[in-house]
C-alpha cells in the first residue's frame, strides 16, 4: 500500500524533471527577445493600474457633473416642482385654499 501511494505521489512530479535541453527548438517555436524589467512592469502593473484609474474616473464623472447637492441644514435653493399636477398650478392652489378652511384633512370632516 505504501509503495502504491508513493508511486502515485511521484507520478506528477516526474513531469517537472523531464526538461528539454535549452538549445533544442521544437517545430513552430519562434523564440523572440525577452522583456526587460521595465517592459514587464509596464505590461503587468502599468496597464492594469491605468485601466483601474480610467474606470474610477468614468464611475465618478457622473456624480461630479451633476452640480451641487442639497446638504441637511442648508437652505433650499431650487425652484419648487409639482409633478403630475394641473396645468395652471396657481389657480389650483387658490381653489384648494378655500376648500380646506371648511374642514377635512386628518380630522376627517369633509
Amino acid at each position: 500500500m505504501l509503495v502504491a501511494t508513493l508511486a502515485l505521489l511521484a507520478l506528477p512530479a516526474g513531469a517537472a524533471f523531464a526538461t528539454q535541453p535549452t538549445n533544442q527548438i521544437d517545430d513552430g517555436d519562434q523564440p523572440g527577445a525577452g522583456l526587460s524589467v521595465l517592459e514587464t512592469l509596464g505590461i503587468f502593473v502599468g496597464i492594469p493600474a491605468l485601466l483601474y484609474i480610467v474606470i474610477v474616473l468614468l464611475v465618478n464623472a457622473g456624480s461630479s457633473s451633476r452640480g451641487p447637492r442639497y446638504r441637511p441644514g442648508a437652505g433650499w435653493w431650487a425652484a419648487p416642482v409639482w409633478f403630475n399636477g394641473p396645468d395652471d398650478a396657481d389657480r389650483a392652489v387658490r381653489d384648494a385654499e378655500g376648500s380646506t378652511s371648511q374642514g377635512g384633512g386628518a380630522s376627517a370632516r369633509w
